[in-house]
């Protein structure tokens, strides 16, 4: 459903719905999403989205025919759109035309306000409440720490798809003591490690079975990336996957380890 203050014009809203599921990236293990655009706020249930078409062609700026695994490399780099051709005679060709430089910002800002997690519980500036934690892990141990925590399950291949990315950059800091990383997943012992064999997180602390935590700070949708420096306040909080998700994480893990 289109929220807005005008009559919606058909064409904005498919230009916007691609543009945003193509150069967005964001997903989420839920059963609806909901997209904020300039517009208006469109919400989709999981059977209103629609599935990829790895035979559809678009087109660049010169006219030259793009596949799937051309045109999917382009989109997802967030600085590309798609636009009807300004051939008339062409209504259904569409063409990946270049964002400008405040076109590129607006969207970041975009993306960066749909992911963030803004709740009485977990927030960007709050102080972490370790109680939840402090059932499955020492609290001792959480002190004076830079704390990563990363909720996620199995099944959720966008929850686990990034792990290698984490890890490579956990060793190019060089492995600190003073980083602690949480993997906080709702699956038994088995089937976590299971997964963890498969897709390694570097210098991760597995805490399976941990619902009780993520009820607690009431996630419902995963993944789930917390960032919080030594003095447990929070620096970064996003749910979902997007193109900025992974970047944002490493620029504040960073700054809370001071480097």
């Amino acid at each position: 459903m289109l929220n807005c203050m005008s009559k919606p014009n058909p064409m904005k809203y498919l230009i916007t719905l691609s543009l945003l599921l193509a150069c967005f990236c964001l997903r989420a293990q839920d059963s609806i999403k909901t997209l904020r655009t300039t517009g208006g706020t469109i919400s989709l249930k999981g059977g209103m989205i629609p599935k990829t078409d790895t035979n559809q062609v678009y087109y660049d700026e010169k006219g030259k025919a793009l596949r799937h695994y051309q045109y999917d490399k382009i989109l997802r780099t967030g600085e590309y759109r798609l636009v009807p051709s300004s051939d008339r005679s062409l209504p259904q060709k569409m063409v990946i035309t270049k964002l400008s430089e405040e076109e590129i910002n607006r969207f970041n800002a975009l993306i960066r306000e749909s992911t963030k997690i803004n709740t009485p519980y977990v927030y960007e500036g709050k102080k972490l409440d370790l109680a939840p934690l402090t059932a499955f892990y020492e609290q001792n141990k959480m002190e004076n720490k830079v704390i990563l925590q990363i909720y996620w399950y199995a099944g959720c291949s966008t929850c686990t798809e990034k792990f290698a990315e984490i890890s490579a950059f956990v060793k190019e800091l060089g492995d600190p003591k003073d980083l602690l990383i949480l993997a906080i997943t709702t699956d038994d012992n088995d089937v976590a490690v299971k997964k963890l064999k498969e897709q390694p997180l570097r210098n991760a602390e597995l805490i399976s079975s941990g619902r009780a935590v993520s009820d607690a700070y009431q996630f419902t949708r995963y993944p789930v990336y917390i960032v919080s420096d030594k003095n447990q306040i929070i620096k970064y909080a996003v749910v979902g996957s997007s193109r900025l998700t992974i970047p944002d994480l490493k620029t504040a893990v960073k700054a809370a380890l001071g480097k």
